[in-house]
């Protein structure tokens, strides 16, 4: 355990500074730009990109937003399909809706989220934060700061995104909105509600003010996708022996040893209908009093439950043979591409076997966030702040996933890629229905609980001198305390019930095998007919030219389980129903302590006004990991090396502690070229912490598989240090219109290390083992690229009705390298950064009319650099949305929203574009509502 202590110096500096300073109420969103202007009344198109632009130029640092049109009216449903309208910023997909962010390229725990500039608890099991858990109707604006400033917290190498939400006394007055839609969507046909209520008021002296604002939403998303692995290809390692398609090519009805090929059909071959419930409930709640000229009090809160079921409808089958496979198929009738890879095959023979799959992946998720803000004027150039707040965020999941297998055999299985299709067609003769017989084989039950607590208190000070070159001083102490705990669930022995008793029999459980059958080489249960459900969906991957299977039939879990117990309920309670798997069981709690101050300097050089902000934050972080382990004290080994005892083995509490702490300085200028145009130079120390699963406490030893003569042991490290980088942007910014602005910018990313995995000798409790576990690496890696954005008005360049055009242009470029040289070799980008991307906006405001078509677009990007048969890559993906409204009276209006007008297909590939492993078509959403406000 290693403990640092801050010296008294620091802490006595920090104090006496955050005694003569002051900081407003919201120090994340650029505290000095908030204090000195009024916000925009902001209503409309036009007006929120006026809004947005009026913050940007004023900001200290790099910032892009998006703001709402009106109250309770966010440009996108989704708030991550909100922020990819930014420059730089890409997304993740679920089911084809925004999910998780990706900031030039930089995504995970390379990003901090903060609510009203306080970090945000999240259900996710990592750093990252799902932005699909908060409905865009509780939203005001979201700001991205892509450069740091002292008073932001540390831990985004890629950007700080801060979720705004209104102030009562930001209102006009008595305000109440509401809208109400029923959202189509193509593939399920189904109409389904979404609706959103605010209501808000002050007082007549603008004394005091309240805003309560709500939303609800439940709609099923299906998406029909293929999915595929393993790939021949003897470049990448994979020889003839190891991979391949075995095809009896001289139709002598066996497979000679010189008769497997490459092949353009994987190994795997999936197809699978995912129907996903997502429920939707969230609430805010926001009071404002300002009892005197000098006092400003806040509280708000905010609290939000997602609900997704995640089911997912599969069937499989194996193109090659496997040794763990009990019977194989006769692979023939095979024509051959000009590669010499197989494009054409049929299975035969009773070893023909599709497999039927039950998967589903629940999200039960609670968010909320408990804030309290306090800021007093102790006299026009001093004024103290005090912040708290609570937040927590759960996912409860105490096993509830499902992977859930059974086998059914067919005569013949074609597959077919000679079409020129981007899919194969593949017909199974006859197709999968809920009356034919099905073998057990196996039922996978899993999940990961977690449970996010987040206590951020600041104490801050902003203070403005009369006199003298410093224009403002910054500073404050900020303390969170982050406690992070899953809690992981598996089935122990899923092939339980496979192969007809046979692992029932190894493990001594009598069963009663009447209902066992064979086909081909396979003996298995045969499940009970009720058991089944014959397909609920149509049209399958509607949209391509391929033929597919025809739908199949899915299960009922619950029977399926009775069936189970009905053979032995002692085995499948012990070995199919999840119990808690204490190595994936942990908790890690970071303390961290902070002290930062920021100097501002507003001067003139060579007649031009220029800001300068020059920032230092230091802090220290207390990092203890808790959770299972085995007493490895009580280890002895005989002369063979292997343990003599077994007390060893009993899983006790474990925890561990350490600290560290980091120094970060910043810069921020700002150079008026011109009164509409700046230039921006920013540059900083920054970081990310390691992923919670490098802290895990579990240490797990092995003395069968030895290497360099020792045992070995896999074990966290909770001692691992942040990755760490420096950063600098350099931008030019032309506000040379109403609502219109160009700018473009260059940034570098210069990472001095990354975490990864380590191997040394190393005697733990007494015992020499070869120890696996996370480290700080000797390698990095670069980040650099540009950003170009340009946002024009048409208003006064068009004549009527046209003046009513405008239109929103983005582009980001983005390149990496690492410094690591078997990774440098390979040449690939960092996993999940598109190297292009752009955004488009088109939209129209006049005459109570407000349209808006929207494409975004990235280029392809690495899923996995090490993949089976080369690098997987999602292609180039490209999406186009519209919304249009009405106003059918004053402050009443009908609206259309639509997403994925083109339904575009999301896919990708392993190496070569042909070779496609993955292909997802998720339709078109429509939407058709009323919105008022009174």
């Amino acid at each position: 355990m290693n403990s640092i202590t801050a010296k008294p110096a620091i802490l006595s500096l920090a104090i006496s500074l955050a005694l003569s300073a002051q900081v407003s109420a919201e120090q994340q969103s650029d505290t000095s730009t908030e204090q000195e202007v009024e916000y925009i009344q902001v209503s409309g198109i036009r007006s929120s990109i006026k809004e947005s632009l009026f913050q940007k130029q004023n900001a200290t640092s790099v910032v892009d937003l998006v703001v709402a049109d009106d109250i309770g009216k966010f440009p996108d449903e989704n708030l991550a399909e909100a922020l990819q309208r930014i420059p730089g910023i890409t997304i993740t997909r679920n089911g084809g809706e925004g999910q998780n962010i990706l900031v030039r390229g930089l995504g995970g725990g390379y990003n901090v989220t903060t609510l009203n500039g306080r970090k945000l608890a999240s259900e996710f099991a990592g750093r990252d934060f799902n932005f699909d858990t908060i409905a865009s109707e509780l939203v005001n604006v979201l700001k991205v700061y892509k450069s740091p400033q002292a008073q932001l917290p540390e831990g985004g190498i890629g950007a700080v995104i801060d979720i705004e939400t209104r102030k009562p006394l930001q209102l006009d007055g008595r305000t109440i909105a509401a809208s109400v839609k029923g959202i189509y969507e193509s593939r399920t046909e189904d109409v389904h509600p979404h609706a959103s209520l605010i209501i808000g008021d002050k007082t007549a002296d603008s004394s005091f003010g309240a805003l309560f604002s709500a939303v609800y939403s439940r709609k099923t998303l299906r998406a029909d996708t293929y999915s595929a692995s393993g790939f021949f290809d003897e470049d990448e390692g994979w020889g003839v022996d190891s991979a391949g398609v075995p095809v009896d090519h001289n139709n002598n009805g066996v497979i000679d040893d010189n008769e497997t090929f490459a092949s353009k059909i994987p190994s795997y071959m999936y197809f699978a209908n995912a129907q996903d419930i997502r429920e939707r409930l969230g609430a805010t709640l926001a009071l404002q009093w300002r009892p005197t000229d000098k006092l400003d009090l806040n509280f708000d809160a905010l609290y939000s439950r997602y609900n997704t079921d995640g089911n997912r409808y599969q069937i499989g089958f194996v193109n090659y043979d496997e040794d763990w496979t009990p019977g194989t198929p006769l692979f023939s009738d095979a024509e051959f591409d000009d590669l010499n890879r197989v494009i054409k095959m049929r299975q035969t023979g009773e070893n023909t076997m599709v497999e039927l799959l039950n998967i589903s992946s629940p999200r039960k998720t609670d968010t909320y966030q408990l804030g309290f803000n306090a800021l007093y004027q102790l006299t026009p150039q001093w004024s103290v702040t005090l912040d708290a707040a609570l937040s927590e965020a759960k996912n409860q999941n105490a096993g509830d996933n499902r992977f859930i297998v059974a086998r059914g055999f067919v005569d013949a299985i074609d597959i077919d890629y000679s079409t020129g299709h981007m899919l194969p067609d593949v017909t199974i003769s006859p197709g999968l229905t809920a009356e034919q017989d099905y073998g057990a084989h196996y039922s996978y039950n899993s999940g990961t609980g977690v449970d996010d607590k987040i206590t951020d208190l600041k104490l801050l000070t902003n203070y403005v001198p009369l006199a003298g070159i410093v224009s403002k001083i910054d500073a404050g102490l900020h303390y969170v305390k982050q406690t992070k705990s899953q809690s992981q669930f598996a089935s122990a022995n899923p092939s339980q019930f496979s192969r007809g008793g046979f692992y029932l029999t190894r493990d001594g459980y009598s069963f009663d095998n009447s209902s066992v059958f064979s086909k081909g080489e396979f003996e298995l249960f045969k499940i009970p007919a009720d058991v089944f459900v014959p397909a609920n969906f149509d049209n399958f991957l509607d949209g391509e030219n391929s033929t597919s299977p025809a739908p199949w039939p899915s299960f009922d879990y619950d029977k399926l389980l009775a069936y189970y117990r009905s053979l032995n309920a002692e085995a499948a309670d012990k070995s199919i129903v999840a119990v808690q798997n204490r190595a994936g069981s942990y908790q890690v709690a970071e303390e961290v302590s902070t002290a930062f101050i920021e100097l501002t300097i507003e001067q003139e050089m060579f007649g031009l006004p220029y800001m300068l902000n020059f920032g230092l934050r230091a802090s220290q972080t207390d990092v203890t990991s808790s959770g299972f382990g085995y007493d490895l004290s009580k280890v002895t080994l005989d002369s063979e090396g292997q343990p003599v005892n077994n007390d060893w083995r009993q899983v006790l509490p474990v925890s561990y502690s350490d600290s560290y702490r980091n120094v970060l300085p910043s810069v921020n200028f700002k150079l008026n070229l011109a009164d509409n145009l700046l230039l921006r130079l920013s540059a900083a120390d920054v970081l990310s912490r390691p992923a919670l699963y490098y802290l895990r406490s579990w240490a797990a030893p092995n003395f069968t598989s030895r290497e360099q003569g020792l045992p070995t042991l896999a074990m966290g490290n909770p001692g691992v240090k942040p990755e760490e980088a420096r950063q600098a942007d350099l931008t030019l910014e032309w506000y040379y219109g109403d609502s219109s602005a160009l700018s473009g910018g260059i940034f570098v990313k210069d990472i001095k290390s990354f975490v990864t995995e380590g191997k040394y000798a190393a005697n733990v409790a007494g015992t020499q083992y070869l120890v696996t576990t996370s480290v700080n690496g000797d390698y990095g890696a670069s980040v650099t690229g540009y950003e170009m954005a340009w946002q024009q008005s048409l208003q006064d360049w068009l004549p009527e009705p046209f003046n009513g055009l405008g239109f929103q242009l983005n582009y980001t470029y983005v390149d990496s390298s690492y410094d690591e040289p078997a990774l440098k070799a390979k040449d690939l980008p960092f996993q999940g950064m598109s190297e292009n991307s752009y955004n488009a906006v088109l939209y129209y405001e006049q005459y109570g009319v407000q349209a808006r078509l929207a494409y975004n677009w990235r280029s392809k990007f690495v899923t996995n650099p090490e993949d089976w048969g080369g690098a997987s890559w999602i292609a180039d993906y490209g999406q186009l949305d519209a919304s249009f409204s009405y106003d059918i009276m004053p402050k009443l209006s009908l609206f259309v929203e639509a997403t994925n007008l083109t339904n575009s297909r999301y896919w990708g590939y392993v190496k070569r574009e042909d070779q496609v492993n993955y292909l997802e078509r998720f339709g078109t959403q429509l939407a058709l509502g009323i919105r008022g406000s009174f």
